[in-house]
């Protein structure tokens, strides 16, 4: 009797582990999710951004057409480097991330 009831909360046990495992599975990827989000959200932004910034720049300039367009390019120029500078540190991260999740599924 006292073994089957040991045997009983055993089984249990492992229930609830199973259960908790899932939850942290769960939190785990919605976690991620909401990094995904967040960073297609700031490169959205960054690029909302330049192009408002670049015609505010084009509307309110006090210089000859020449002078606008080459201030033009090379804002543009610039801007576009820091959004390929800005993609390529948020997919570094995202693959350290990823690689860290994975050594730690692997353990």
């Amino acid at each position: 009797m006292l073994l089957m009831n040991a045997i009983k909360s055993g089984g249990y046990m492992m229930i609830l582990n199973e259960l908790a495992n899932q939850v942290k599975k769960l939190r785990s990827s919605r976690t991620q999710d909401v990094r995904r989000n967040r960073t297609k959200n700031l490169i959205l932004g960054a690029g909302i951004g330049s192009v408002v910034g670049v015609a505010a720049g084009i509307l309110f300039a006090p210089k000859s057409g020449r002078e606008t367009r080459h201030i033009i390019a090379d804002r543009t120029g610039r801007t576009v480097k820091n959004l390929k500078d800005n993609v390529a540190a948020t997919k570094e991260k995202v693959f350290a991330a990823a690689k860290e999740k994975k050594e730690e599924v692997s353990k």
